[in-house]
């Protein structure tokens, strides 16, 4: 397996490389010039706790592949972060690797091996300059490949969604960083300190990048028709592609998406925001032809990404005693919808998130509690009306604007983080503790999976004191009936229970 033994070497090579370096600290290179730099690994380890369940597992090769108590994630993972600087100038660069034995396995595509085995990759990779002009003024100036993220969303973002690529497959490796799932464009972006209640934004980007998704066969695949490896719509285990197969991507400019926004403090502690964006969607819709279907041939679906998507966005925080809260509202024109038999259109789309972060400080709990909090209700106020790609004319193809899902979705999520830094000698404690659930109606974005949808995680990190060792444990459970028969209520996550360990380590 050549691709397997590739792709360790550049796991152990990379891996080598920082255990030469010094330990992590700021260099001073003359001349003003000063390098920081740090670094981070990561073993992270998973494991399935239920059986398939057997109406999600007819429909997943990912369900079917994993039985009761397998390793959904057996892996460790690099981060690299290094940052140059000189007087008002500076570079960024970062890269991350990773190898997880899971997925080196010939059951799996070679883009599964990839995606989810393991690959290297560069992330931030950037040039900046930030100065003060002016009475009052600064500006800070990037140019290269950086994550720009405007809006007040947490756990259900939409202003921040359309402005990059996220990692949908490392999203869900347990002790993944951040960094390593808001994945960065490359693009020119400016922030302008005016006064000191007022800023201006903007970004142009030069590139795009799809989300990444996971691929057909691993644990978390809901799909067979989408991801790198994805070949055909559905297809039945053991058997060849008989429904349709896959046909190119249809995929949007690379330099038409930019945006320009303000915020201005209204008080002390209160700001609003204003923004707009000409964005094109991450996505992958899919989208059936039959043209060949009618010349004797397998029909052919494409995955397709929609272009010219008009964001306009507003957004409050203000704090409020020990509380901090924000809500964004946004309005999408020309954003994709699923109409009819799961065909996407354009729509127009308005979300609104309201979200608060409340430090309730040492308590009969915990030294420390801290609680997030977000729901987010989702409207799709229109639906432009299209029918089947490929009928021939004279063969009855009627338009319909009837949405797949529903009409709207209203979703939650919070997390509580209990801790106690003086657990016992040397090492510190904290219990995480989450949920999510689907309460009503479901769309594509802005929501947890199919109406009735819950999840919830418990876990126990602890952090050695000196050397900042993080250990946790945690468990992910997914709840409601998969047995429906109605998409809006689709829950084809709710049989992947799992308990991971994760053990991490930065320097």
């Amino acid at each position: 397996m050549k691709k397997t033994n590739h792709y360790k070497k550049s796991a152990l090579c990379l891996t080598f490389i920082a255990s030469s370096l010094q330990a992590a600290e700021t260099i001073n290179l003359g001349d003003e010039v000063t390098l920081d730099w740090k670094g981070n690994v990561t073993y992270s380890a998973a494991m399935r706790l239920e059986d398939p369940d057997p109406i999600l597992a007819a429909k997943s090769s990912g369900d079917r592949n994993f039985d009761k108590h397998d390793m959904t994630a057996n892996g460790l993972y690099l981060l690299l972060e290094g940052h140059l600087r000189w007087k008002d100038y500076g570079f960024v660069a970062s890269a991350s690797t990773f190898y997880d034995h899971v997925y080196q396995n010939d059951k799996f595509s070679a883009d599964a091996q990839k995606y989810h085995g393991g690959y290297t990759r560069l992330l931030d990779f950037y040039g900046y300059t930030a100065f003060p002009f002016g009475e009052y003024g600064y500006a800070d100036i990037r140019v290269g490949r950086h994550v720009v993220a405007w809006g007040e969303g947490l756990f259900f973002p939409s202003i921040s969604l359309a402005q990059g690529p996220t990692d949908g497959i490392k999203a869900l490796v347990p002790g993944t960083e951040t960094k390593d799932i808001l994945l960065p464009e490359d693009q020119v972006s400016m922030q302008l300190e005016v006064t000191p209640e007022l800023s201006l934004l903007a970004h142009w980007q030069f590139n795009w990048q799809e989300t990444l998704v996971p691929e057909p066969g691993t644990f978390f695949s809901t799909s067979e028709a989408v991801g790198e490896g994805a070949t055909c719509l559905t297809q039945a285990p053991g058997e060849p592609c008989v429904v349709a197969s896959r046909g190119a991507n249809i995929e949007p400019g690379k330099t038409e998406q930019w945006g320009i926004g303000t915020r201005y403090r209204v008080t002390d502690v209160s700001e609003v925001g204003l923004f707009f964006l000409n964005y094109s969607d991450r996505i992958p819709m899919v989208n059936l032809d039959l043209s060949n279907m009618f010349i004797g041939q397998l029909p052919e679906y494409n995955i397709v990404y929609f272009d010219d998507i008009k964001l306009y966005g507003l957004t409050y925080s203000t704090n409020v005693g020990i509380a901090s809260i924000a809500a964004e509202v946004s309005y999408k024109d020309g954003a994709p919808v699923l109409v009819g038999t799961a065909l996407p259109t354009r729509g127009e789309i308005l979300q609104t998130n309201l979200n608060t972060i409340v430090n309730f400080g040492r308590n009969a709990l915990a030294e420390s509690v801290t609680l997030t909090a977000e729901i987010a209700y989702v409207d799709i106020m229109d639906a432009d009306k299209r029918n089947m790609t490929g009928i021939p004319d004279g063969i009855p193809n009627p338009e319909t604007n009837k949405l797949y899902y529903d009409d709207h979705s209203f979703a939650g999520a919070a997390s509580l983080i209990l801790s106690y830094p003086s657990f016992t000698e040397g090492w510190g404690l904290s219990v995480p503790i989450g949920y999510s659930g689907q309460f009503s109606g479901r769309t594509i974005t802005g929501g947890v999976g199919g109406e009735g949808d819950h999840r919830a995680r418990v876990g126990a990190e602890l952090t050695h004191n000196q050397t900042g060792i993080q250990l946790a444990l945690q468990y992910v459970g997914y709840f409601g009936n998969p047995d429906v028969d109605e998409p809006v209520k689709e829950r084809t996550l709710s049989d992947r229970d799992n308990l991971s360990f994760t053990a991490k380590y930065s320097f």
